[in-house]
């Protein structure tokens, strides 16, 4: 990656889905635009059903947009590109960590050799490999006890360790992290939060963190994107977006949080007063 390029830009995305019956498409992300700089981490945040999770997708490669353009450290991603050497470039590009890593691990395979089998499909050696995966899962806090272990036996905040350290062996420019500690207790989800600005600071791997939880926003990103039905409709520096939202949606979102002089009514009355102006549009 070059200092003349961020991690991630991406230009007008836009997916929509067909709700057949002749009823129309239903437009999961317009026009969503984002820059991620190199070493950094962006939030973006919205409820269920903002279109986030589908940005996910789209920049991990699992869904393609209607149209739009994403670049990875000055790379576009818009060109087909068939074939292992292509499939293995766009994964060192961009790895995805799921909110529930166990349906994507291999049931099979230890965590050790999770990991090891990513760094050989990258052309590690086989006694690299098992070195690079020792210390990728002792850099995630997994010691020998689980690297021996199977996902069925390991904890939930212990697999999305695990998850962690088999996208960081493909040594991606920027890993995006899908509601990735929305399933775990507040206290793992403080460790894995540790973790990943640890690892940020250590590998400079960008992070575009997903998620409905402003809490969590609030201690992971630099940045933060406000999405709301499939659009953008704040961006800014975390702490000026939440400490000061100017958007009514991020207002109420915000007001959603519990803490100190939280008045749920006043949550109530922001929702229904966003409602209206919502059906007025």
């Amino acid at each position: 990656m070059t200092p003349d390029h961020p991690a991630l830009a991406v230009e007008g995305l836009r997916k929509t889905f067909p709700l057949g019956r002749g009823a129309p498409d239903l437009v999961a992300v317009d026009d969503v635009s984002l820059t991620l700089a190199a070493g950094g981490s962006l939030g973006v945040v919205g409820e269920s059903g903002s279109g986030k999770s589908t940005v996910a997708r789209i920049l991990a490669g699992l869904t393609r947009p209607d149209s739009g353009r994403v670049r990875v450290a000055g790379r576009s991603r818009a060109a087909v590109e068939r074939g292992r050497a292509a499939r293995l470039r766009r994964a060192r590009e961009i790895q995805l960590v799921f909110q529930d890593p166990l349906g994507s691990l291999d049931p099979r395979l230890t965590a050790e050799r999770c990991v090891r089998h990513v760094l050989r499909l990258h052309g590690a050696g086989r006694e690299e490999a098992a070195g690079r995966a020792a210390a990728l899962l002792a850099q995630v806090g997994l010691g020998d006890r689980e690297a021996g272990a199977r996902p069925h036996r390991l904890s939930g905040g212990q697999r999305q360790r695990l998850a962690i350290a088999r996208a960081l062996a493909a040594d991606p420019s920027v890993l995006v992290l899908d509601e990735a500690v929305a399933a775990l207790d507040v206290s793992v989800q403080a460790q894995i939060l540790r973790l990943l600005t640890r690892i940020r600071r250590e590998s400079g791997v960008a992070l575009l963190f997903v998620s409905h939880d402003l809490a969590v926003i609030r201690q992971i990103a630099d940045d933060v994107l406000v999405m709301y039905e499939g659009a953008v409709v704040e961006r800014g520096a975390a702490a000026d977006v939440l400490r000061r939202p100017e958007h009514p949606y991020t207002r109420m979102l915000v007001s959603s949080v519990p803490g100190p002089g939280w008045d749920p009514a006043e949550v109530v009355r922001l929702r229904a007063a966003f409602a209206e102006a919502s059906a007025a549009r």
